[in-house]
């Protein structure tokens, strides 16, 4: 593939591929003549005008058959996995330029005669023009584009080929007024097609050495493999979030047998990845798993954190190789203490919260406080101790509130604590009064 040089090293290309046809041709009736590579207004035309054919690039397009040849450079964690060339088509104009009568139709005809007997760039040619020069008394002459090299365009996986792109009147006459230059004889070509790649590292796979442990290729299972379809607390369905301390409930299909499951929890924005082994037992529909909180496991406390997650299951089966399902959305909400729980109306005072899981640098701008209907922004700054097993913890200004209760909500990245309790069968929900603050 070619860098980004490639489009002017193209242009370098047909001006040296004209210049040379032209020199070939006995022209010496026309008197002197130049090939030069500018935008049509900066020619000189008029009394001073000279035998000249400019080539001017004025438009490029993507080539179709090349644009969506790979897959996206990038994965959904923004690294690099591969780099798709940039495919374009460069379309030019040919005009020529003379300084007595036929000179101009002379010279296009010439141009117009190589090209067509020309109808691609060999890498030769490519080589030649954009290689560096031979020494000159044991010093190298700098190339065409300065210490800046476009040669690896002659090693491109396609040949760039010239094929005459017939405008018509109505096209050139509006090309010629967005230029605004005076009109010329011209002649249209696309050269097509140049690869623009980045030179930067990408992943490439290792080279197969065996297929599976025995080297006998896949396995087959004659059962469907299991597919998980939905993550939730197991207290209630109408929860919207799962809480640390909560038994989970994971739904899907083909989940009993004798392979290991286990979920898998990944915050891509965090880069929080943690794994829940499945309960034993449950049925094909249903299995069980506890998210631990601070009190039962302390190092809870900061390797999970509030956010959004990915969840899968990764399948173990007895003597075969591990694999991961599908995955399915679901929400960790914060769990909060507060002091005081009580104060006068009327009067302002200080709020500390606590927040479990830590909160992360990244959650800290946009951490708000609910009480009732009114949002809070915390006191800078946010504490969040070097001791790991230790909560966040914020504290709030209080404005002078009326009496009676208030409900407190902690808002995480648009995740609020839940503040409510769950209990009985069928379910029901009542406010924690361990999160209402009281005004009298």
């Amino acid at each position: 593939m070619s860098g980004a040089l490639a489009i002017a090293g193209v242009t370098a290309a047909l001006k040296d591929l004209l210049n040379d046809g032209l020199l070939n041709h006995d022209l010496s009736s026309l008197g002197s003549f130049s090939i030069t590579a500018q935008a049509p207004d900066r020619v000189n035309t008029g009394s001073n005008e000279a035998n000249a054919l400019n080539i001017f690039l004025y438009k490029v397009t993507p080539n179709t058959g090349w644009r969506n040849a790979d897959l996206p450079s990038r994965d959904g964690r923004g690294q690099r996995i591969a780099n798709p060339p940039l495919a374009l088509d460069l379309h030019y104009l040919v005009s020529a330029y003379g300084s007595q009568d036929m000179n101009a139709e002379i010279l296009l005809g010439y141009a117009m005669q190589l090209l067509h007997e020309t109808p691609m760039l060999t890498r030769q040619q490519l080589r030649t023009v954009l290689g560096t020069p031979s020494p000159v008394d044991g010093v190298t002459v700098p190339g065409i584009f300065g210490a800046l090299s476009a040669e690896d365009l002659a090693d491109q996986v396609e040949l760039i080929k010239i094929a005459p792109n017939y405008l018509s009147s109505d096209e050139l006459s509006k090309l010629w007024t967005a230029m605004q230059a005076r009109y010329r004889p011209s002649m249209a070509y696309m050269v097509s097609v140049v690869l623009i790649e980045a030179q930067g590292g990408a992943r490439a796979a290792p080279p197969v050495l065996r297929r599976g442990p025995d080297d006998r290729g896949p396995r087959s299972q004659a059962s469907a493999p299991p597919q998980l379809l939905a993550v939730r607390s197991a207290l209630s369905p109408l929860l919207p979030a799962l809480r640390q301390g909560d038994d989970l409930l994971f739904a899907g299909i083909g989940l009993a047998g004798d392979a290991s499951l286990n979920a898998v929890f990944t915050n891509s924005r965090l880069e929080v990845t943690q794994a829940l082994p499945l309960d034993a037992g449950g049925t094909s529909s249903e299995r069980r798993a506890h998210l631990p909180s601070p009190a039962e496991a302390a190092a809870a406390m900061d390797d999970w954190a509030v956010g959004a997650y990915g969840v899968s299951l990764r399948v173990e089966p007895p003597g075969q190789p591990a694999w991961t399902t599908n995955s399915v959305p679901a929400v960790i909400a914060p769990r909060i203490t507060a002091s005081p729980m009580a104060a006068a109306a009327g009067a302002a005072f200080t709020l500390t919260v606590t927040c479990a899981p830590r909160l992360r640098p990244l959650q800290e701008p946009g951490v708000r406080l609910l009480v009732g209907s009114t949002q809070l922004l915390p006191t800078l700054p946010i504490v969040t101790p070097a001791d790991t097993t230790q909560p966040s913890t914020l504290s709030f200004e209080m404005p002078a509130l009326d009496a009676g209760n208030h409900l407190l909500r902690l808002r995480v990245d648009g995740i609020d604590s839940l503040p409510v309790l769950v209990d009985g069968s069928p379910p029901v929900f009542a406010f924690d009064t361990a999160q209402q603050l009281v005004v009298s």
